[in-house]
């Protein structure tokens, strides 16, 4: 992962991924509603220009973005002060970047593939270790497909393997997991991407 990669896109007119939050940040509002204590606090990984993260904070919670990219997360701030909406940025790197307090949420949706294969396993139990009892984890991580051609404007990025993200969390209630394939349109070129999705929630304090 390189910052000129992401500063490119970002310095770009409008928002290379768009204004909409993705479906996971929607499922993770609509799964929360059913949580016995409401989740308040969470960090967005890989948060780019912000639209999840100013999504979250217009439902209520105290969110965190980080990126690599000072440019992305400057244009984050902008829209966000625009809006009116209270959301916290800075720039980190997600390889190296380290939770300061336990979150309720540790989301991250397009950006763990930046991860390389030997630190996933490291991290992944930072995270895990970082987040409150009865806290969740939504994630989507890109896999590949014989039948769909490889497009990646990042060349250090890695596909997981299928089923590799559902891997690490067998120790936490799954809320949600799947595989789906889409169009993306991305940087203005549309490609077909497949995905595995998780969202799993962390034994809460005192369960079996």
């Amino acid at each position: 992962m390189s910052e000129p990669i992401y500063d490119e896109r970002y310095a770009r007119p409008g928002l290379y991924w768009g204004s909409k939050p993705t479906r996971l940040a929607r499922d993770v509002v609509r799964l929360a509603r059913s949580l016995p204590r409401a989740p308040r606090t969470l960090v967005d990984l890989g948060c780019g220009e912000g639209r999840d993260s100013i999504y979250f904070a217009r439902r209520g919670y105290r969110v965190l973005g980080v990126d690599i990219s000072s440019v992305g997360i400057r244009k984050a701030e902008q829209r966000a002060s625009r809006l009116g909406v209270d959301v916290r940025f800075q720039v980190r790197d997600i390889r190296t970047y380290r939770l300061g307090h336990r979150v309720d949420v540790v989301f991250c949706s397009g950006a763990l593939n930046n991860l390389p294969r030997r630190i996933r396993a490291t991290r992944f139990e930072h995270f895990k270790a970082n987040t409150a009892p009865g806290g969740i984890h939504a994630m989507n991580a890109d896999v590949p497909k014989p039948y769909i051609p490889p497009y990646s404007m990042n060349r250090f990025a890695t596909p997981f393997r299928s089923g590799e993200l559902l891997g690490y969390y067998g120790d936490w209630e799954i809320l949600d997991s799947g595989q789906g394939e889409f169009v993306s349109h991305a940087g203005g070129v549309p490609h077909r991407k497949a995905m595995d999705v998780v969202i799993a929630r962390k034994p809460a304090l005192g369960s079996p």
